[in-house]
């Protein structure tokens, strides 16, 4: 008679794997990042000044935020390859409504968030209801949609030039420091309030009590937002983009770990027959996740052309797919399914992001910053799958 192996008599590397996949899955993402600015630091002296992570903030807000969608879609065990072109349309849709016809930005903003959701929602249907492999079905579409885009584009100057309007005065706009500084505390204090009301449930079910952790954790989130603003107050201000992605995020993380469609998310890609034979909605869950993800791609695009200032075929460049499928696997978020942070997919991109920034200020070469984006991205993909072989052999 075959019995259960206790985890006691597993051996301690399996164990420290289990733990690294689990409750310590952050900790090698920040280990990382950590070293990363320590050596720019001391090979650049401008990596850590308020200027330059101004700088780092803006070049990763675009790469976040479509790697947040790229977590709820991942969760569910799949994948959306069109991510860059779809960023490009709705970046598209909202500058040609507004610099061309001149609507008023609210209502093309509105538009191009139904643009992507409607698009996220079709591809989650059809792969859903055709049974289709998701890349081939989002490769497919990558391409229609860059067709989509050179439609929008004027076919004369094929640019949508986006100086001077409501675009740029709304997303380079920065926040009074009264206001970031009372958003960093009111959203510290919630994270601290939603930790104790988890502490409370684990106490009511007669689990054992994290009450000193989850004190600790939310006084350290509150600690770190507050001396980001500060940072960013020093040179110029919170800028509008940053402000949008820590809302995004905090709203996902309460999704993710809050609700009970964050609990779907993380059962169907652990065990998608278990969860549908559990009553749980599998197909409307995948297809939420890849709305999700249309809406967060738009919002991504319109913050990526704000910052260049205009939307062209370029804008469809699949460097976005590509960092933002690295940032949420080198935060942990596994291909397989199932595991995953919203919060390590931002140190996912904060890992890329530095590594691109502090290689330009020591002018180092393309080739050599390729060459390390896409050793720490291999690297990554080895960790996931062999963090998902030892959770496989715990689970036997």
């Amino acid at each position: 008679m075959s019995q259960a192996v206790s985890s006691s008599s597993r051996p301690v590397s399996a164990q420290l794997l289990d733990a690294l996949s689990t409750r310590w899955r952050v900790v090698p993402v920040v280990v990382s990042l950590l070293v990363i600015w320590g050596i720019f630091a001391s090979l650049s002296p401008v990596f850590l000044t308020p200027q330059n992570m101004t700088n780092l903030a803006d070049q990763i807000t675009t790469t976040s935020i479509v790697a947040l969608g790229l977590v709820m879609v991942l969760l569910v065990s799949e994948i959306d390859l069109s991510v860059a072109a779809l960023s490009a349309v709705c970046a598209g849709v909202n500058g040609v409504l507004v610099a061309n016809l001149g609507w008023p930005f609210p209502i093309a903003l509105a538009c191009a968030l139904l643009t992507g959701g409607l698009t996220g929602m079709v591809q989650g249907s059809l792969v859903v209801f055709s049974g289709a492999p998701a890349f081939i079905i989002s490769l497919g579409f990558s391409l229609a949609l860059q067709g989509v885009l050179l439609i929008l584009l004027p076919t004369s100057s094929g640019l949508v030039a986006l100086a001077g309007t409501d675009v740029q005065a709304v997303f380079s706009w920065k926040l009074p420091s009264v206001l970031s500084y009372g958003l960093a505390l009111l959203g510290g204090l919630v994270v601290i309030a939603v930790r104790l009301a988890d502490h409370r449930k684990r106490l009511a079910y007669g689990l054992p009590s994290n009450g000193g952790k989850a004190l600790g954790v939310g006084a350290a989130i509150l600690a770190a937002a507050l001396l980001t603003v500060w940072i960013f107050d020093s040179y110029r201000g919170v800028p509008v983009p940053l402000a949008i992605l820590v809302g995004l995020f905090t709203a996902f993380s309460y999704l993710t770990t809050q609700t009970r469609f964050g609990t779907w998310l993380y059962g169907i890609g652990g065990n998608r027959e278990a969860t549908r034979r559990a009553g749980i909605p599998v197909n409307f869950v995948k297809i939420s996740a890849f709305t999700l993800l249309g809406m967060l791609t738009a919002v991504g695009g319109m913050v990526a052309s704000a910052r260049v200032l205009g939307v062209s075929p370029a804008s469809a460049d699949e460097t976005l797919l590509l960092e933002s499928i690295a940032a949420a696997v080198i935060g942990g978020t596994s291909l397989f399914g199932g595991r995953g942070n919203v919060w390590s997919a931002l140190l996912g991109a904060l890992v890329i992001g530095s590594i691109a920034n502090g290689m330009f200020l020591i002018n180092a070469s393309t080739e050599a910053r390729l060459l390390v984006q896409g050793s720490v991205l291999v690297l990554a993909v080895l960790a996931d799958a062999t963090l998902a072989r030892s959770t496989t052999a715990g689970r036997r």
